[in-house]
């Protein structure tokens, strides 16, 4: 495969020869309007002194830059985010370290990285189902490193069957369990169990000869690469995963001055690519360029207010988007809302816009039930219920109603007419069998249920069913606790089960009575089958 990739350092070179004056102003903007962002981009500012990451809403409007406080960045070179912890990791090849700050200003530290190799680092990527940090060590040797995204647990990840001489940049195939990187030969890749990779087999003469940023989407089977493929075009072209075809995006409207761009990140939900153009200083009219697999679809990102200077590696981060609304199941009075479908993360492709956490609210009418604010819901009564579900991350929140489920209320008792003197109907409780040939092996238990009807005017007394055993039933059965019924409404009915004991010795068929106890019924006769266990023949 022809492919010589320039340096990142000479490429440097070439744009410091137009460079202008360093950003020094805008120190620290409010992080109160980032908050309330739907989406926006993190990156990070290559040129500044010191190094700083930026955020701005994906408008290009508001933002400001994460405090780094305490920490050395030098020559950020790949930045990625932790959906789980809400951190943002960065390279400082400088530096020889992993730097995370979170997002919503709460801290700043160096990531942990063990034993694990940490020389030059450029590219790094976080599969957030595992919570492991990546990073590409760009030497000539070349390596990848990784490390909990709490600190610690660092190791080298297995490139046997590889090539991985200066690698650069990094993407993750979490769907696949790989990463992917750029070297002298091609394209390749790690698994991440550890069993080595390979190459992406893409035929000689057909790869990229300058890469910039590179990133991976699993469900089309792709992998997008950033700077200039070897027929000498510029932008955005990809490969298929399987290493056979492939294409160019066109970029035609957005700002791309060769060779400035750097880092690339693609929003697979709406088929938007982005980038950071290097030679922005600190005019941000063409910060960042976009493009859409859409000919023709090319635009850019002005940054306004926020820091600008050698902007690159761009992360976006969006609110949670609802795809799926919640439903509501019902058992007996209780209801139960489920979580409803939402957007998702792409760690391949560094945009993320998954829920982090749900919060629930019950609805009558429309209107919220105070205190109602569990996954599940006892009914009190008829009416119209629905439940609210907020996906929130770091970025906002978003909200999706299920479906109005109606539950019946119970008949009420009769009320009668003010002033009259005519007496409710009172309660007239039948009793019928439910389980009409109940049966059970001999040792078991027979189930017989039986439902009790109030046909009267007015609630039944407290009622329950007892079983009662003749001489010659008692010889098979053992008649265990009276099941309680209680109240029953009028026009209402209840069902209850009473549970009969069969004796190991049993075999036919025995009567008994089922009596209502706080009730004139009827006793019910019940007929219960006892059968012999089956016998458990020997293996030959």
């Amino acid at each position: 495969m022809s492919f010589s990739p320039e340096s990142i350092a000479g490429m440097r070179r070439l744009v410091l020869l137009v460079g202008a004056a360093v950003l020094v102003l805008v120190a620290a903007l409010s992080i109160a309007a980032r908050a309330q962002a739907k989406e926006a981009i993190y990156w990070n500012n290559y040129d500044a002194k010191p190094p700083s990451i930026g955020f701005a809403d994906i408008d290009g409007s508001g933002g400001g830059k994460l405090d780094l406080a305490g920490v050395e960045l030098g020559g950020p070179e790949g930045m990625a985010y932790d959906p789980a912890n809400g951190r943002i990791y960065v390279t400082s090849p400088s530096e020889a370290q992993i730097v995370w700050v979170a997002v919503d200003g709460s801290g700043v530290g160096v990531l942990d990285t063990g034993t694990a190799p940490v020389e030059s680092p450029e590219g790094i990527a976080v599969d957030p189902a595992t919570q492991t940090v990546y990073w590409l060590n760009n030497t000539l040797e070349g390596s990848i490193g990784y490390a909990s995204a709490a600190g610690g647990g660092g190791g080298e990840l297995n490139t046997a069957g590889a090539t991985i001489s200066s690698p650069y940049p990094l993407a993750l195939d979490t769907g696949n369990g790989r990463a992917y990187w750029v070297s002298e030969e091609g394209i390749f890749y790690a698994n991440l169990d550890g069993s080595g990779g390979g190459s992406l087999g893409v035929p000689a003469g057909e790869g990229p000869k300058r890469v910039t940023g590179l990133n991976v989407d699993p469900a089309a089977g792709r992998i997008y690469v950033l700077g200039e493929a070897s027929t000498g075009d510029e932008g955005v072209f990809w490969f298929n995963l399987s290493g056979v075809g492939g294409g160019t995006v066109d970029v035609t409207g957005a700002p791309y001055d060769r060779p400035s761009p750097y880092g690339l990140a693609f929003d697979p939900s709406i088929g938007r690519f982005y980038w950071g153009n290097y030679y922005a200083k600190e005019e941000g009219a063409e910060a960042f360029g976009t493009a859409t697999l859409l000919a023709g679809g090319g635009g850019r990102i002005a940054v306004s207010t926020a820091p600008v200077s050698g902007p690159q590696d761009p992360v976006i981060l969006k609110g949670p988007t609802g795809t799926g609304a919640p439903q509501v199941s019902r058992d007996g009075s209780t209801l139960s809302c489920s979580q409803g479908t939402w957007s998702a993360d792409y760690p391949g492709s560094f945009v993320y816009g998954a829920p982090v956490s749900y919060a629930y609210q019950w609805l009558s009418g429309g209107q919220e039930i105070p205190g109602a604010t569990a996954p599940t819901y006892a009914v009190p009564g008829g009416g119209s219920y629905a439940c609210r579900v907020t996906g929130t991350n770091p970025t906002g929140s978003a909200s999706q109603v299920s479906a109005p489920v109606v539950v019946d209320a119970p008949t009420a008792t009769p009320v009668p007419p003010a002033g009259s003197t005519t007496p409710l109907a009172p309660a007239s409780l039948a009793a019928t069998l439910v389980t009409k040939k109940p049966q059970a092996v001999a040792g078991k238990v027979a189930t017989v249920k039986v439902k009790l009807a109030n046909r009267g005017g007015s609630a039944s007394k407290p009622a329950s069913l007892c079983v009662t055993l003749d001489k010659q039933a008692k010889k098979g059965l053992v008649a265990l606790k009276c099941a309680s019924v209680g109240v029953v409404a009028p026009g209402g009915s209840k069902v209850a089960t009473l549970h009969v004991k069969t004796k190991p010795s049993a075999k036919g068929t025995y009567k008994l009575a089922v009596k209502v106890k706080g009730a004139a019924v009827a006793p019910l006769t019940v007929k219960v089958k006892v059968t012999a266990p089956r016998s458990k023949s020997k293996k030959k």
